[in-house]
């Protein structure tokens, strides 16, 4: 695969990331509950440090001709997810149709992103930009099961990561 056609797929990823951070930070604004509020925010702030993961790969092959690796930390809501599949309790409160909504376009812009890097991660050559899109596609992976959990919870299908909440039986 020619340098070009690689940067092409990372402008592209740029791109995507550079959409999910707007939407994030729309919808923080429209949202009303401070809670959803704050996770749009952090997911948006995920998608910048992606966006600049991508940008440094880009300056790499444009000024050397090469990939490198690159090391994505471990991100705030891949820390939070063990913590919140161990909770038992959770606060009931009333959502708006709008945050249904949020969670539902959120979804979807993970969903894509995934798809997308999961693509592009067998696609490419490239060894370091084949770990660069499988990390990419597993942190987006955390985003989604993130928004997901909050969507099962607020529809009150009983389920927090596909984890039954309740038993029928006693």
């Amino acid at each position: 695969m020619s340098e070009d056609k690689i940067v092409e797929i990372l402008n592209f990823a740029m791109e995507i990331e550079k959409d999910g951070i707007l939407s994030y930070l729309d919808i923080a604004r429209k949202t009303k509950e401070i809670s959803g509020k704050n996770m749009f925010i952090t997911l948006a702030q995920e998608e910048v440090r992606h966006y600049l993961a991508l940008e440094e790969e880009v300056i790499k092959l444009l000024k050397e001709g090469h990939s490198e690796h690159i090391e994505i930390p471990v991100s705030l809501i891949e820390k939070m997810a063990p913590e919140i599949t161990k909770r038992e309790k959770r606060k009931k409160g009333k959502s708006e149709l709008n945050e249904l909504d949020a969670l539902e376009i959120a979804l979807e812009q993970e969903k894509k992103s995934m798809e997308f890097y999961k693509s592009k991660m067998e696609e490419v050559e490239d060894e370091n930009l084949r770990v660069l899109f499988k990390r990419l596609y597993e942190m987006e992976q955390n985003h989604y099961d993130l928004i997901f959990a909050q969507l099962d919870y607020i529809k009150g299908t009983g389920f927090w990561f596909d984890i039954p909440e309740f038993s029928m039986e006693s």
